[in-house]
């Protein structure tokens, strides 16, 4: 059975139509990231209850819907941030979305999505999202915020990249653990401030 000739002239344009939209989606990546780190002009005093309350329902069809436990931990006497509301509603939306992403395999019975904030008196709050999905891989787990890397079948691999620009951009950190059993918890740090009477 004879094979067709490589149609290189074909072959050239495919290529490189693949590197002009690999091009543009990192222009796109490059301009997100600039406009996060700009737009701190909007930061004003947010409580932290509040503003995970609201994302927490806003998700709320979303998580019922996929038919996984919520448990949402947010004490109260937390000091407020100096933050952008929508910004940091987006970085928890974001890491709520992939733990239930990564929980679409699980058993109902078996998703778990925690959502907590931690304040042990210093210069920071934690906010962690834990999943108990299908869990990272430590060789991964440095690139998971990294522009285009993906685990997902579906998905550009920006979100992650995103949310890391954002927190930055408000002086906080982000990074990943495995979880001791399954899945993977998500955190990130925000710096807390003193409001002036």
């Amino acid at each position: 059975m004879a094979t067709e000739p490589v149609n290189l002239e074909k072959a050239r344009q495919a290529v490189e139509r693949m590197i002009g939209d690999a091009n543009r989606a990192g222009d796109i990546i490059v301009r997100v990231r600039a406009l996060a780190k700009r737009s701190s002009t909007h930061k004003e005093w947010i409580s932290v209850a509040d503003t995970v309350a609201e994302i927490v329902a806003l998700a709320h069809s979303e998580i019922d819907g996929q038919g996984v436990t919520l448990s949402v931990d947010v004490p109260e006497g937390m000091p407020p941030l100096l933050a952008d509301r929508v910004q940091i509603q987006q970085v928890l939306l974001n890491l709520m979305l992939n733990g239930m992403d990564a929980m679409r395999k699980v058993e109902p019975e078996q998703a778990q999505l925690d959502v907590r904030a931690e304040w042990h008196g210093g210069g920071e709050i934690e906010f962690t999202v834990s999943d108990s999905g299908v869990g990272i891989q430590p060789e991964t787990a440095d690139r998971l915020f990294d522009a285009f890397y993906t685990t997902k079948e579906e998905g550009m691999g920006i979100g992650l990249a995103i949310s890391r620009s954002i927190i930055e951009a408000h002086g906080g950190r982000i990074w990943v653990t495995p979880n001791p059993s399954i899945g993977a918890t998500f955190h990130f740090t925000l710096p807390t401030g003193k409001m002036e009477t």
